[in-house]
């Protein structure tokens, strides 16, 4: 890389405690077949030897940067980041994950280029207990001006891919895709007190505010949900009073009054309810302490509507509802009961397979 121009890309990794996944990730980027880039090591606080590691490959290769900082959260730890990046484009990288040698050259293709697209999205893989799933792009693969996007993006990004498919049209993390670092200083995500959704409030923004968009059919990055300092593995009390800031902070830079977009902000708040609800029945054994709990979560809600209603299916408007009455009590035996018919049906239905 020439030390006297700016690199393309710069890569940014906020790590905490990661001491057994950071080393992985780092070799994965500094093997990249493409090398106008700097990596920046956002050290947010760690505790173990996570900052050892993070300084060792930072004395073997000039690309790398180290920021030791005190623990504010990975939403703090990429504004760190991203005000200290001279890339062009910005990408941020999770920790425990992992890239392709080959990602970095593959993006210069479409944006080393006098008029580029502000954003670059690809496919991942998602390493889970038991398999791996791989989320290619869920749009046809190609460029996206304003306009098409208007026409074929926005009004379903936010939404599904299926009634099986929890990931949605454009997923809302930010590892995979590449932005640019002048859209990204328009649009981070301002609350760094989000611990849960502070990656999709700031990949939803770019999007909604991007001029053009390359949508790539490669699977470039792997999502290891297996690691031991994945969020989905720890249990976060704040997590109702989490998704009910992300739905603000949804509507307050994102809808615009613009009623597809709130629609599926409504639909969003109302999965993220439905998520709390399973939260606290894997992570809590006791249904009446995780009752007492929420209802305390709830009453900080000073309007009657938990969520607002309008987009919301039929059984979301009564969940809402119910929901709204702050009784968390009677959703949680009647969600607990359900997962029991459930597991019940799947055992029959093996049985009766063998039989």
């Amino acid at each position: 890389m020439n030390e006297m121009s700016d690199p393309l890309f710069s890569v940014i990794v906020p790590t905490y405690n990661n001491e057994r996944e950071i080393r992985r990730c780092i070799e994965s980027i500094l093997c990249q077949t493409y090398r106008n880039f700097e990596l920046i090591l956002i050290d947010d606080g760690s505790q173990d030897l996570t900052s050892l590691y993070c300084d060792q490959f930072s004395e073997k290769d000039d690309r790398v940067k180290v920021v030791h900082k005190e623990n504010a959260g990975a939403a703090a730890a990429r504004n760190t980041g991203l005000f200290l990046a001279k890339g062009r484009y910005i990408y941020f990288v999770d920790a425990d994950d992992w890239v392709d040698n080959t990602l970095l050259y593959e993006a210069s293709q479409v944006l080393d280029k006098v008029s580029a697209p502000d954003i670059f999205v690809f496919g991942s893989r998602m390493l889970m207990e038991n398999q791996t799933v791989t989320y290619s792009s869920f749009v046809e693969p190609g460029l996206y001006t304003k306009s098409r996007l208007e026409h074929e993006v926005y009004s379903r990004m936010m939404c599904p891919r299926g009634k099986k498919d929890w990931m949605s049209v454009v997923s809302y993390y930010l590892w995979d895709k590449i932005i640019s670092r002048e859209l990204l200083l328009e649009h981070y995500c301002r609350d760094t007190s989000l611990f849960m959704g502070e990656e999709s409030v700031c990949a939803y923004e770019c999007m909604y505010y991007a001029k053009e968009v390359f949508f790539s059919p490669l699977i470039l990055y792997t999502y290891d949900r297996t690691s031991i300092s994945s969020m989905h593995r720890r249990y976060h009390e704040d997590l109702f009073t989490n998704c009910i800031r992300v739905a603000e902070y949804y509507r307050t830079y994102l809808s615009k009054g613009n009623e597809k977009i709130e629609s599926q902000i409504n639909r969003e708040e109302c999965r993220s309810l439905r998520y709390v609800i399973d939260y606290e029945l894997e992570f809590n054994k006791s249904v009446y302490w995780s009752s007492i709990h929420l209802k305390k979560k709830m009453e900080q809600v000073k309007t009657y509507l938990i969520c607002p209603l309008k987009g919301l299916s039929f059984a979301d408007k009564c969940f809402v509802l119910v929901f709204s009455m702050r009784q968390p009590y009677l959703i949680l035996v009647f969600r607990k009961l359900l997962i029991m018919m459930a597991r019940l049906w799947r055992k029959l239905k093996e049985r009766c397979c063998r039989g």
